[in-house]
């Protein structure tokens, strides 16, 4: 809702009043009654057009003109007291209408002034807790990167969703244990092959051997018996030896894979 204009210093000061009816009043009325009057006779506009002189006779040229006469019949004492009571009422009122008038504009400019600083120390307390706030954030985040980097990385605790919350050093010491059991079965499986190689040239020179007895004794009669049982046997050797070879395969790739997949947890592990 709109709200009406407060009346201005001017307004305030000479107000305007409808001359009753009937009656038509003067310049010379208005001059010889109020300051309004006074202010409004033709004699002061004469004054204000006149251009102004050299300082030596400013003050002789403002004694001549109507402003000043005008102003200093209104303001002066003796020209009060040799008017009517009637005009001294009515100077009086216009004197009263004046201190009100400025009474009132200083206490809206008193409230103004006030209510403008409020807000600009309102708006500068809010200012200045954010930025307290965004100085205590900063600060903290400081303090907890600075421990951080302080603190020894062995002594860190990580944790996953694949192995429990431990430090770096407990994890690695895992990982060196596992790594060491790694290396003993693969041992072991290294032993079983060596055993396995060895076991199948055994058996191969075995085989030669009995081939060379069998040419150096001449053919027999159950010698095609014999071949039989010998190629039966060969065929056996051959099975076991590729069987421990595809079984040594198997054990390779679990092992790479194994170490494979050691290697990249230790990794990410140190990297998250």
């Amino acid at each position: 809702m709109a709200h009406p204009n407060p009346p201005s210093l001017m307004d305030r000061l000479f107000p305007q009043e409808d001359p009753p009816a009937g009656q038509i009043s003067s310049s010379d009325d208005l001059s010889s009654s109020t300051l309004l009057g006074l202010l409004s006779s033709p004699g002061i506009y004469s004054a204000i057009k006149a251009p102004f002189l050299s300082s030596s006779s400013r003050d002789e040229q403002l004694r001549s003109n109507d402003l000043y006469r005008a102003c200093f019949s209104t303001f002066s004492n003796d020209a009060i007291k040799s008017k009517a009571q009637e005009q001294k009422a009515a100077e009086a009122d216009s004197l009263e209408q004046l201190k009100e008038a400025f009474a009132q504009e200083g206490v809206e400019l008193y409230t103004s002034a006030v209510e403008k600083l409020a807000e600009a120390k309102q708006e500068m307390t809010s200012e200045i807790s954010d930025f307290a706030n965004l100085a205590s954030s900063m600060a903290a985040d400081i303090d907890e990167l600075f421990f951080n980097l302080s603190y020894p990385l062995s002594k860190t605790l990580c944790h996953s969703k694949n192995f429990p919350q431990a430090t770096i050093e407990a994890h690695l010491a895992n990982v060196k244990e596992e790594l060491k059991k790694a290396e003993s079965e693969l041992e072991v499986l290294h032993r079983e092959w060596l055993d396995l190689a060895q076991l199948q040239e055994d058996v191969r020179q075995e085989l030669l051997r009995m081939e060379e007895g069998l040419l150096a004794d001449g053919e027999g009669a159950e010698e095609d018996e014999y071949h039989a049982d010998l190629a039966a046997f060969r065929q056996q050797v051959e099975r076991i030896v590729a069987e421990s070879d595809h079984a040594i395969e198997e054990i390779e790739e679990i092992y790479k894979a194994e170490s494979s997949a050691q290697s990249v947890k230790i990794i990410k592990m140190l990297v998250d």
